[in-house]
């Protein structure tokens, strides 16, 4: 905690103490990435784009610099700038699984679906045990009308992580959708159980 408060103190002066005492660029970058990540985590996106800018100017081709820029895009509701931010991503590490899934979830929300799905995917071979990966797979292939892979991604999900009461829920709505009611009402049942194991 005591080093992630002085990382708060620090980005408040961060310009001035670059001014004053010519900070190591390696120790700037760092005092702006903690900056960034602490405004991401409480919300303040704004002030996160800005600390990234900063560390990005001194190290323009930093990954997590990049990648926690387009965290803060997406968490400002500026999509197009997110999706520029983890495309760099992946130009400068093309196996970064969370740029692969977040881009995903970007496409999704500008209706470039195919895109999406295409995003998922690869963020799944890199981290194929990401329940949440599989999980989100799932629900896609389900609104695009792929029934069958929906609920095999779902499974997967399930299996990954059996203590997820969404994961059955989804499932047991794919399943009354087709008409297979007691597979439903199993799934339905075990979303029941996962959530009242959280209480």
């Amino acid at each position: 905690m005591g080093e992630k408060f002085a990382f708060q103190i620090l980005g408040l002066y961060l310009d001035k103490l670059e001014r004053a005492f010519r900070l190591d660029s390696k120790d700037l970058i760092k005092a702006y990435r903690e900056k960034a990540e602490d405004c991401i985590n409480r919300g303040r996106y704004g002030e996160a784009i800005s600390a990234c800018q900063k560390a990005i100017k001194l190290s323009p081709d930093d990954v997590e610099v990049n990648y926690q820029l387009g965290v803060a895009y997406m968490g400002d509701r500026l999509v197009e700038e997110a999706i520029g931010s983890f495309q760099k991503v992946l130009k400068l590490e093309p196996n970064h699984a969370g740029a692969h899934f977040r881009l995903g979830v970007l496409y999704e929300k500008t209706g470039a679906i195919d895109n999406a799905v295409a995003s998922y995917k690869k963020a799944i071979n890199l981290k194929p045990d990401q329940a949440d990966f599989h999980y989100t797979l799932g629900v896609i292939l389900d609104k695009k009308g792929d029934q069958k892979h929906a609920i095999e991604s779902l499974n997967k999900a399930i299996e990954l992580a059996p203590d997820v009461a969404k994961y059955h829920y989804r499932l047991g709505l794919l399943y009354d959708g087709q008409g297979q009611h007691e597979k439903a009402v199993d799934a339905f049942k075990k979303a029941v159980e996962a959530e009242e194991a959280v209480r």
